[in-house]
């Protein structure tokens, strides 16, 4: 995924525009938002283009679920005492949101394929 940020500090509007080039999709977001969001990526991820994917992924939960980016955040980096436990907590909501957003044909952070009991399947009419 490839995702650019706008960030005009020359005009008075207070917002970002973030593209995801991969869906071809535009969100406009609040700029101190982005701030937060972005900061924080910077600060737990690897390099700066991870950090603004999870950035993007954040406003594109928050815009599809009618959940302030911000709650968002702070349910992801409220961890206990060790820093591995906010990441680990990040990891599985990320993923939670997006398998619900994609196609069920894969699903993200799960380690075992979940196989289906052929005993029940077989009755499933299509």
């Amino acid at each position: 995924m490839a995702v650019t940020v706008n960030n005009s500090t020359l005009s008075l509007d207070q917002t970002v525009q973030i593209f995801d080039n991969f869906y071809n999709n535009q969100l406009v977001v609040p700029f101190s938002e982005f701030d937060m969001v972005n900061g924080y990526f910077n600060s737990v991820c690897t390099s700066s283009q991870v950090a603004q994917n999870f950035t993007y992924l954040i406003f594109l939960i928050s815009q599809e679920t009618n959940i302030p980016a911000v709650t968002l955040l702070k349910s992801i980096s409220s961890g206990s005492t060790p820093a591995q436990q906010g990441l680990l907590q990040m990891q599985g909501l990320i993923c939670y949101y997006l398998n619900s957003f994609k196609s069920k044909v894969s699903l993200y952070g799960i380690s075992v394929i979940p196989h289906p009991n052929q005993n029940a399947a077989r009755n499933v009419v299509q």
